[in-house]
């Protein structure tokens, strides 16, 4: 496309105008702007210098108004409505980047992709990480062989504030996880076969969208006998935190080893002799001043990529890579580990399907949906 995209964004809380302000400084035109309530729109012009913006405060009118008017959209508001938010733009053929998860509840994300199909091409989803440079750098190590088959991966997920007030969420696995799970599917390229966890306690914390504690521990295995954990928390005292171990037979990679910001992020190959082997590689990370999110300066870069990434695919017709089909995955993966840490470690098995009503009964019968 010659001209810049005209994007609209819709939920302009705190990372709605992350994204907003990072499709702008690409170049892109920032021209609606909405939100279920006015004074974030108002803010969200303010901030963001789009006083020109048409300004809404309802998705399915602003769909209705704006549809030839857009080439893209952002949907960046609560979880819980994200499906509402979303498909107004989906039957407007207007492709969107809907932050993640699908929705908060099992059943609506089900029959969410049931309403919009598994089509790869209407909804790139907001997890950043399948973008991030030092995780590419170490899928590629894994599929190069490098380290044999893997035994054990471990995903470790730590910042140390609270959400803010505001937010919106079913919990700290539900919310958190989800990233790490992702993280963990993209690497084995393989689903769980059964999943546990358990929520702990370890500082004096109190947030009412967390399962009862501040740290959380889910462990999973895989049809091919590998052991994973996901560590997640929010009590990392000295900012944030995403690193990741992976034990192969040949060797041991260990990406995002925490060196404080503005980084660097390093991948490092450990040979069974114990020495770091040459393909090890260490990647910048942004440094941004002012007030930020504490996991912008970790992703900031992967943000970007995925915007750049998200046009180039509208632009060639090319399948997005990751979709609504890739967030059900993890999705299925954290209710799992949410259900159970609320049932003092249950340990619920799964089993994923390419067809959705098999999938969908299969959830029915592991215990994740209801009849």
């Amino acid at each position: 496309m010659s001209k810049p995209f005209r994007y609209g964004v819709y939920g302009v809380g705190r990372i709605g105008k992350v994204h907003a302000a990072i499709v702008q400084e690409q170049g892109q035109q920032v021209v609606a702007l909405g939100d279920d309530v006015q004074a974030a729109v108002v803010d969200a012009q303010n901030e963001l210098n789009a006083w020109s913006a048409k300004t809404f405060n309802d998705p399915a009118e602003m769909a209705q108004v704006m549809a030839g008017e857009l080439d893209a959209m952002i949907i960046t508001s609560h979880t819980k409505d994200h499906a509402r938010h979303a498909l107004p733009f989906v039957k407007a053929h207007v492709p969107i980047y809907l932050e993640k998860p699908l929705t908060d509840d099992l059943q609506e994300a089900f029959e969410f992709v049931e309403a919009i199909g598994r089509d790869p091409h209407q909804i790139q989803i907001g997890l950043q990480r399948r973008y991030d440079p030092a995780l590419l750098h170490t899928k590629k190590l894994l599929k190069s062989g490098l380290i044999g088959d893997i035994r054990e991966i471990r995903c470790i997920l730590r910042d140390q504030f609270p959400p803010p007030v505001t937010y919106s969420s079913r919990g700290l696995i539900i919310d958190m996880g989800i990233h790490v799970a992702d993280e963990a599917i993209f690497f084995l390229e393989e689903f769980p076969n059964e999943v546990w966890a358990s929520v702990h306690h370890t500082k004096a914390y109190n947030s009412p969208i967390d399962e009862g504690g501040d740290t959380a521990f889910v462990t999973f295995t895989t049809p091919s006998n590998v052991l994973g954990r996901l560590d997640l928390s929010r009590t990392h005292s000295s900012g944030y935190n995403n690193e990741t171990y992976i034990i192969g037979t040949k060797g041991t990679i260990h990406t995002g080893r925490f060196a404080g910001y503005p980084g660097p992020v390093h991948v490092e190959v450990w040979q069974p002799d114990g020495k770091k082997h040459p393909d090890s590689q260490t990647f910048e990370m942004s440094y941004l001043q002012g007030n930020y999110a504490e996991f912008l300066p970790r992703f900031d870069i992967a943000y970007r990529y995925a915007h750049q990434q998200f046009r180039q695919d509208i632009e060639s017709g090319a399948a997005f890579a990751v979709t609504q089909n890739e967030v059900l995955d993890a999705q299925v993966f954290v209710e799992a580990a949410h259900r159970s840490a609320q049932q003092n470690g249950t340990r619920y098995q799964l089993q994923r399907f390419d067809d959705l009503h098999e999938y969908k009964t299969a959830c029915i019968a592991n215990g994740l949906l209801n009849v």
